[in-house]
Order: C-alpha cells, then sequence, then structure tokens
C-alpha cells in the first residue's frame, strides 16, 4: 500500500478508489459505497484532492453511521464519479439520519422528493468544496457559510497558533494548584528568566479542560524551575512554541466532547499539546475569541472536524471577518470575558477565589 498507493495508504478501500479512476474510461463513471471517514479527516485530503482535481460527483448518498467515529468502519459513502465532469458542474448529495436502515430509506426518498436543504438534499460542486482549506466533503454548507473562507481573513494571519508541550514529562510535572505551595507559584510571570529568578517552581499550565467559553480553566500548574524546566525542554518543550510562554492568547481544548469553545487566558501561563492556543496583540484576540464563540463559527468548525478533535490546522483557517462595529463587538466580548472571569472565581476551584457568592449574599 505504501509504495503502489501512498496518497490513500491509511485505508485499504482508498486503493480501491485510486485503481477505480485508472481503470475508468477518461468519460466513464465510477460507482463505489465505502466508508466515510476520507471525507473529512486531514490524513485522506490528498485522496479528497484526487476526486476533485479533473472529476467531478454525478450523485453522492451519506448515508453515515451511528456511532460517528473514525475507528469504526461503515460502508456509509455511496457516489458516482465522472471521470470528465467540470469543477463547477453541482451535483446532488442527499444527507441521511444516522438512525436505522428504515429510516435511512424513508429520509432518501423524502429528500429526493422534496430537494431542499431542510430534507436532506444539497448541491454542490467540486469547485465549491476545494473553496474549503483541506478539501474536506462537507456539502450541506451554504454559499454564504463558503464564501466566509474568501471574504474573511485566515485566524493564523490575524493571530499566531502554537503548539503546545508534549509527551509524558508534561503530565509528570503538572498539578492542581492547589496541591503546590502557594508561596512556591508565581502566577503573572513573563519569562522563564523571571521563574527562575524568584526561586520559585510553579507556572500556570493550560490543559485545555471542559466545555467554557470566554474565560476559565485554570487548574493546573507545571514545575518550571531550572532543574525541570532542562528536562522538558527535551521532551515536547521546544522553539518556536517556547517563545511564546507567559503571553496572553486565546485557547480551546483540542479534544472536546461536544462543540468548540474559545476562552481567554490572560499572562502568566505555559501550555501542552490539549490547550492550543493561539497568540496576538489584545485587539486581534478580543475579535478572534468573538467570532470563534460564535454560532457560524462553530457550524463551520464542526463541519471541518466531526471528530471533535480540534486540530491547530483546521482552526488556523477559521475565516476572520471584519465589521463595520468593531469597537462595540470588542465592548460586548471584554463584558463576557468579564462574567465569566467572575463566575470562574465564584468556584473554590479558582485561585481567585475569595467568597462563596451565597454566603455574600446572606451577609446582605
Amino acid at each position: 500500500m505504501k509504495d503502489e498507493y501512498p496518497d490513500v495508504k491509511q485505508d485499504l478501500y482508498g486503493a480501491f478508489v485510486v485503481r477505480g479512476i485508472e481503470l475508468a474510461d477518461r468519460r466513464g463513471l465510477l460507482a463505489i459505497v465505502i466508508g466515510d471517514t476520507w471525507m473529512s479527516i486531514k490524513s485522506f485530503e490528498a485522496m479528497r484532492l484526487r476526486l476533485l482535481n479533473g472529476h467531478a460527483f454525478d450523485s453522492f448518498v451519506h448515508m453515515r453511521d451511528v456511532s460517528n467515529h473514525p475507528d469504526i468502519f461503515g460502508a456509509n459513502a455511496a457516489f458516482v464519479l465522472s471521470m470528465s465532469g467540470g469543477r463547477d458542474r453541482h451535483a446532488p448529495f442527499v444527507r441521511l439520519t444516522p438512525l436505522g436502515a428504515e429510516r435511512k430509506e424513508q429520509d432518501l426518498r423524502v429528500a429526493l422528493a422534496r430537494r431542499t436543504p431542510d430534507a436532506g438534499f444539497h448541491l454542490a460542486s467540486s469547485a465549491d468544496i476545494a473553496a474549503i482549506p483541506g478539501s474536506p466533503i462537507v456539502y450541506w454548507l451554504s454559499e454564504k457559510m463558503r464564501a466566509a473562507f474568501n471574504i474573511g481573513r485566515p485566524m493564523s494571519r490575524i493571530g499566531s497558533p502554537k503548539a503546545g508541550m508534549h509527551g509524558g514529562d508534561v503530565n509528570r510535572f503538572a498539578r492542581r494548584w492547589y496541591e503546590v505551595s502557594e508561596l512556591r507559584s508565581i502566577r503573572d510571570a513573563m519569562s522563564a528568566a523571571e521563574v527562575h529568578n524568584t526561586g520559585r517552581k510553579w507556572v500556570g499550565l493550560n490543559k485545555g479542560g471542559s466545555f467554557r467559553k470566554w474565560y476559565g480553566n485554570q487548574e493546573y500548574v507545571l514545575a518550571f524551575d531550572i532543574e525541570n524546566y532542562e528536562i522538558l525542554k527535551v521532551s515536547g518543550n521546544k522553539l518556536p512554541s517556547r517563545d511564546f510562554y507567559f503571553l496572553p492568547s486565546v485557547s480551546w481544548s483540542k479534544v472536546s466532547s461536544g462543540s468548540p469553545a474559545f476562552r481567554m487566558y490572560p499572562e502568566g501561563f505555559v501550555f501542552d499539546v490539549a490547550g492550543t492556543p493561539v497568540f496576538g496583540g489584545e485587539a486581534d484576540l478580543l475579535d478572534i475569541c468573538a467570532i470563534a464563540n460564535s454560532e457560524p463559527a462553530r457550524q463551520l468548525l464542526e463541519a471541518m472536524a466531526p471528530t471533535l478533535n480540534f486540530e491547530i490546522g483546521q482552526v488556523a483557517s477559521l475565516p476572520i471577518l471584519s465589521t463595520e462595529d468593531l469597537d462595540e463587538r470588542r465592548a460586548r466580548t471584554k463584558r463576557l470575558i468579564a462574567e465569566s472571569k467572575a463566575d470562574w472565581d465564584s468556584s473554590e476551584t479558582s485561585w481567585s477565589f475569595r467568597e462563596n457568592p451565597l454566603v455574600a449574599l446572606a451577609r446582605g
């Protein structure tokens, strides 16, 4: 597979697709039923480009799987590929429910009869699909949603997304903030040199965490004294990400059980691979946080990452659009961050906790 089909070596069905294209007449059709993992994940991007370049879908039925998990095979994508179709040719795509064969058959009949997006019937061309970074087969996105990638600027051109520390040593030297001495912790460090000069050991660690927008998930610290810093340098704590330690950022959890959530981190944090941040000026971070937490951004990200593993490359391609009410939007974002911070600090799990709000209310 690696030698003969290097672009599709991830799965045997990819070889069948490529071989089918090679054997088909230049004016012919390829009809095939395969799994659907290739439609979105990064490792199958080359296969998607192979299908889109010089060919066009003639029809496509996406049957989907109940699990929606990339490791479970299902014959979930049935399509006919035209060898001579143009990139602008629109083809019908039918998106069926993940529930049972009888329900799928019923929904297929309804979709073909009504021919509306609400019924699961969509029209898309190879050009439409190729307009989205990575070319995921997200045929159900509206024209306006796809146009956002042409109108907006990718997040990576506004901020600087960075991958964090990885490896067993990161977890070995991480603790909950309340497990270590506060006298040996520094919460607002600006550099590794500052930490080492103070003689303190523990700094804030961004490890991602549960679903939370705007602010929070500041639960961990990392041993960052000189001795442990040298160990971490050879265990995932590498340049260029190290140059961004302790800077303010907007961050998200790489792996999620649901929708993506973006939150602001103040200065003083380092980050591991699970808590991926993007860096920039204050205004840029406010814009990124506001747009990334919006409903359109959620739909775009879930289309690009249907397995709910929000990789840095997928988030970096999220389009950030400018609007006329920038000052008002940034002011609203600041208020949301402040409200979320107050909510986070009202819990005893926050290192800024001072008093239970119910107790404060009772005292009058």
